[in-house]
């Protein structure tokens, strides 16, 4: 089994051990949503609310793992295991935080969550645009719209804009740390505008394919 899928699996069942030992400590009602202002306004009952998110991750990574095995293109992975498995991990160590992040919140230890969450996505968009440069055709991972599924030139060069894309949403969302009441535009329109943007882009280079 490759490193990165062990330490994911390390970190899953790190975070339902976290949930066990803390459980009895836990308030009959935890934090669940917040909202623009970085303030709970969303609660659940302790049970299953405290296992919420480890069973969260425990699921993706699963669907993860076996979701390829059933893709056409399964060879393909082999040129891109490792970062694949990187974002898995990534994905895992942004959930683990999170959940952190809910505990502390449950036992009234508040912590200034727009700038957590900008930060946390920050990283997590900086991971993906890294993934995103090492990803080779497949129907599972990476910019799938109908002209990058067609094209391998197409998908090549909508990746390689997707890179560059997601560095700078990266960026925009680490505004939301020095402009923590915003922090939900700084997050939210980035990745809206920039996956509208790809979408239409990989359209365009098809197009230009076509006619050449």
């Amino acid at each position: 089994m490759q490193l990165l899928r062990v330490l994911s699996i390390i970190l899953i069942l790190l975070t339902f051990g976290i949930a066990y030992m803390v459980y009895p400590i836990l308030p009959d009602e935890i934090p669940t949503h917040l909202n623009i202002q970085g303030q709970v306004d969303g609660t659940m009952p302790v049970f299953p609310g405290a296992l919420l998110i480890p069973a969260l991750m425990a699921g993706i990574t699963l669907l993860m793992i076996i979701l390829p095995r059933y893709d056409p293109k399964w060879e393909a992975y082999q040129e891109f295991q490792g970062a694949y498995d990187a974002l898995i991990l990534l994905l895992n160590i942004f959930f683990f935080l999170l959940f952190l992040i809910t505990i502390l919140w449950a036992l009234r230890i508040e912590v200034p969550m727009n700038q957590v969450i900008s930060a946390l996505f920050a990283i997590l968009m900086g991971g993906i645009a890294c993934f995103i440069r090492r990803v080779k055709p497949n129907w599972f991972a990476g910019i799938r719209t109908p002209w990058t599924m067609e094209s391998e030139t197409v998908w090549k060069e909508t990746h390689e804009r997707g890179f560059r894309v997601f560095l700078i949403i990266a960026l925009l969302c680490l505004l939301g740390i020095l402009v923590p009441e915003y922090a939900y535009l700084f997050i939210l329109l980035p990745v809206i505008i920039g996956t509208i943007y790809l979408v239409v882009y990989s359209y365009i280079v098809w197009k230009k394919e076509k006619i050449a």
